[in-house]
């Protein structure tokens, strides 16, 4: 059983999340963009989709109580900054968008994680 912070172990879920997306065959644009309005953990291509991907990672096995994490505002501010990062990268301006999420539960006895993916889990929001 490894002791890992908070920092640690989200840290390590956004790497497993993006190499667990990798092997399906999507394309790794950017990790962690930030602005003043948010942050996105990982931006991908899966075919002619821009991805925006919000990743949760827990010691708990609890799916819901992770995506009740992402609430209205959360999904508020992922959405003004998927478009920030589009306005900065406007050659993927033409792709379809996306918002994904990934929840990785942690299993601190077996040393392993969990990991669900859920595809077009929300749609973007904006008012």
């Amino acid at each position: 059983m490894l002791d890992k912070s908070t920092k640690t172990l989200a840290c390590i879920g956004e790497n497993l999340a993006a190499k667990y997306l990798l092997n399906k065959g999507y394309t790794l644009k950017c990790k962690n963009f930030r602005t003043k309005t948010g942050e996105i953990d990982l931006i991908m291509q899966d075919n002619q989709h821009l991805v925006f991907i919000e990743v949760k990672t827990r010691r708990y096995h609890s799916i819901d109580a992770a995506l009740e994490n992402i609430n209205y505002t959360k999904r508020k501010r992922i959405s003004q900054t998927a478009v920030q990062y589009i306005n900065q990268n406007p050659k993927y301006g033409k792709l379809q968008t996306r918002f994904d999420i990934v929840v990785l539960i942690y299993d601190e006895y077996t040393n392993t994680f969990s990991i669900k993916h859920l595809p077009d889990a929300f749609h973007p929001v904006f008012d």
